[in-house]
């Protein structure tokens, strides 16, 4: 079955997925669960929600599909009003900050998230947190050829049975950023550690095992960066939008935990940290 969707002017979306994130936005189907929602009991804690694709650039969209409806959004907003980033709104009048033939946002949009959940929590919290000043430069090729699990619209999985005439795309990146997700060869001897999800370090069975950070990787262990013991100790939980970018949050704190999963009181519980945030893309609000 094609999961992607031909759009206007080049643009692709996802379609078919699970989370049925065209019906959320044209349709108004609300997903959102009383028990998932009631989870939620960390009190230091926020959340930013990255935008979905079909809701940004709803403009490019095949004319028979009308976005207008945010309904999780809006319940989840009402819940954690102050302790929530709704990206879309500091994003919706930037252009590319999307790519054409992949689901997720550039490293342009990424930034500007980072940048404004700084700013965010900086006032919610009283941290001095200060972003990270990166030169974002971009070329015009064919994402899928670059290596970086990217260009995931245009893979033959996806695609299906259709075909594109043209799958250059516009890839935003920076030279001060360390090459990370499918490019970071896992070394014993890095304060970057990679734990079960018993807190034990496999960090020097990885590297004998010459394992580099992919999706089975990040999917399985989680990611701690340690260098002050005496800090306070922070937990991300995240999903794909921040995988890209995970080394621009790497530095502001000493003491952090990034979890690939859901928000989890069961980590929570272990981790024992003082601050909680979330990343996650609108349309896994359930």
């Amino acid at each position: 079955m094609n999961k992607t969707l031909i759009g206007k002017n080049g643009y692709l979306f996802l379609i078919n997925d699970s989370c049925e994130e065209l019906k959320v936005h044209c349709n108004n189907l609300n997903k959102v669960s009383d028990l998932k929602l009631s989870r939620y009991q960390f009190n230091n804690f926020f959340i930013v929600v990255f935008p979905n694709k079909s809701l940004q650039l709803k403009q490019y969209l095949p004319d028979n599909y009308i976005v207008k409806y945010r309904p999780a959004l809006e319940i989840y907003k009402k819940k954690f009003q102050e302790k929530m980033l709704d990206a879309y709104e500091i994003l919706k009048n930037e252009d590319e900050v999307f790519y054409k033939t992949d689901t997720h946002m550039n490293l342009k949009g990424d930034y500007i998230v980072y940048c404004n959940f700084i700013k965010q929590i900086n006032k919610l919290y009283k941290f001095n947190l200060v972003p990270k000043i990166i030169t974002i430069e971009k070329k015009i090729c064919i994402l899928s050829e670059l290596g970086l699990a990217i260009g995931d619209l245009t893979w033959p999985s996806n695609l299906g049975n259709q075909h594109l005439d043209d799958i250059n795309d516009t890839y935003h990146f920076s030279n001060d950023i360390m090459p990370f997700y499918n490019s970071y060869k896992i070394q014993n001897n890095s304060n970057i550690r990679f734990l079960n999800y018993d807190l034990i370090d496999k960090t020097q069975e990885l590297e004998i095992n010459q394992e580099f950070l992919n999706w089975n990787i990040i999917s399985k262990y989680i990611i701690y960066k340690n260098t002050n013991n005496n800090s306070c100790k922070i937990l991300i939980f995240y999903d794909s939008f921040l995988t890209n970018t995970l080394p621009l949050y790497f530095d502001l704190f000493e003491n952090i935990y990034f979890v690939k999963n859901v928000y989890d009181n069961n980590i929570i519980n272990k981790i024992k940290p003082n601050y909680v945030f979330q990343f996650m893309v609108e349309r896994h609000l359930f």
